[in-house]
């Protein structure tokens, strides 16, 4: 192919427009790094009620969008913003998304949830053919997705302007699925041929995320570790095999950071900004956070910072079961996310028992994870799982010391430092236990007490390089990659 591929990402979110997990900010950065290439991308993600959107400047392009959803035409609008060299795309329909979250509040998600994205799919898909736009390659990302590979090849099989589309389908968490009762596929239109084993069933269910699995020209997930660990029957949510049987077309980009947003010598979030060669404003930044947050804490005193949902796949059990062992020792907490009602609850008694060394503060603010990566001693991530990780590539850029569980690409990315070699970047455990994380955190505590040592690993991490550059050029290749096995390469 001579020319650069004509792409269109497809995102249920956006950072900052709408977020719930890294997927947002994938969205939001890839693509650039993209169009850097020469590559002309398009973004395409609903248009959720919330002011972030709402005030993102952006016109109508096409009002009356008529998107099929069951026996019905569903009226849809599309707008169009600009984002630098990129266009991003709003589908439109207040019925299924004028609400005050992505897939439901914490406690559940929307019933509704497959008929809110089959037209989402359906959206795109429906406008794509109506619009003067060529198009090589659609990216699709997650569940919510997961159905465009799906109709390309049943209800658009004969447009000869999607003959030649290459589906790629990026598995950001296979944990999430898309699960919901056989009467789903009335939705979609399509023939209940298709409801089998080999196709669009799973354990009886109408899977979303399987379909897309089956369903599209190319896959990859995140990190090369976490496709060995979901090809496995441990690790696979129930869908291993299916993964081992696509494996010829299973591929893996580990995720970058956006060195532009995350860099201390320019971060406009922080109070003192500083570099590998003058760590020393950094202490700034860490009495900026214990200010910030109302800690009774000397500048001398170890801090743990968190930016993260609230959740058991996040280590949040496990953490709970340590924090009253943690608290004996001359150490602060600060933990900045929301997520599972129970957690944000046990964690607030914990505040109230500690309130001098630990502090909390509930909901998604850029500007506060940046004072948080800045100001933190130690960056605990003690997941258990996690895909990809973007936190640990943000704290290396920080000077940050990443204490992780060595899982995905928390153990490709953090190599555990060494008294012997004085060698490795931060602290890693294997074993999912309470006792393994205490111990794993009163090895950093004891490196911290001797700057020596303390200093090496921060300028380890400072050294690495995870930016967007090199991963967006693997994905320009699996692009290509994609059209040549669209054409039977």
């Amino acid at each position: 192919m001579s020319h650069k591929p004509r792409v269109i990402y497809v995102s249920p979110e956006f950072s900052p427009l709408a977020k719930s997990g890294e997927l947002a900010d994938v969205a939001a950065t890839l693509p650039k790094y993209l169009s850097s290439l020469g590559i002309e991308i398009s973004i395409f993600m609903p248009k959720y009620r919330n002011p972030e959107i709402e005030s993102f400047p952006k016109e109508l392009v096409m009002r009356d969008l008529m998107v099929p959803v069951g026996g019905e035409k569903v009226k849809a609008s599309v707008y169009k913003g600009e984002l630098g060299k990129h266009d991003i795309y709003f589908i439109d329909n207040p019925k299924y998304f004028w609400r005050d979250y992505i897939y439901g509040p914490g406690k559940g998600e929307y019933l509704d949830n497959d008929e809110r994205f089959i037209f989402f799919n359906r959206g795109v898909l429906e406008f794509l053919l109506k619009a003067k736009m060529h198009v090589d390659i659609i990216h699709c990302n997650n569940w919510p997705t997961a159905l465009i590979p799906v109709f390309l090849r049943t209800h658009y099989s004969k447009k000869s302007k999607f003959k030649n589309i290459a589906t790629v389908f990026t598995l950001h968490n296979v944990a999430y699925q898309g699960e919901f009762p056989p009467e789903t596929l009335a939705l979609t239109g399509l023939n209940w041929n298709y409801f089998n084993p080999k196709q669009l069933s799973f354990n009886g269910r109408f899977n979303f995320l399987k379909a897309g699995v089956i369903f599209s020209d190319v896959l990859n997930t995140v990190s090369s570790a976490y496709k060995r660990e979901i090809q496995t029957e441990k690790h696979g949510f129930g869908l291993h095999k299916i993964l081992n049987n696509r494996r010829d077309v299973f591929f893996s980009i580990r995720n970058g950071l956006d060195y532009e947003m995350w860099n201390p010598e320019t971060d406009p979030y922080i109070v003192a900004n500083y570099s590998l060669s003058d760590l020393k404003p950094k202490k700034k930044c860490k009495r900026d956070l214990i200010k910030e947050f109302g800690l009774s804490l000397s500048v001398k005193t170890p801090l743990i910072g968190m930016v993260s949902y609230m959740s058991s796949q996040k280590g949040f059990d496990i953490l709970l079961e340590t924090v009253d062992e943690l608290m004996k020792m001359d150490v602060g907490l600060v933990i900045l996310g929301k997520g599972h009602e129970e957690y944000e609850n046990q964690f607030l008694d914990m505040q109230k028992k500690y309130p001098r060394k630990i502090a909390l503060e509930f909901g998604v603010n850029p500007g506060l994870a940046h004072k948080v990566v800045a100001g933190a001693d130690i960056f605990l991530i003690p997941s258990l799982y996690e895909p990809c990780g973007l936190n640990q590539l943000c704290s290396f850029r920080y000077g940050t010391v990443p204490v992780v569980r060595a899982t995905g690409g928390l153990g490709e990315t953090v190599k555990p430092f060494s008294l012997k070699t004085l060698k490795g970047n931060g602290f890693v455990f294997k074993e999912y236990s309470p006792q393994a994380l205490l111990t794993t955190i009163k090895k950093a505590l004891s490196c911290y007490k001797k700057p020596d040592h303390w200093q090496k690993i921060m300028k380890a991490g400072l050294r690495e390089n995870f930016s967007w550059d090199a991963a967006a050029r693997k994905y320009a290749r699996l692009y290509q990659n994609a059209l040549e096995i669209k054409r039977g390469g």
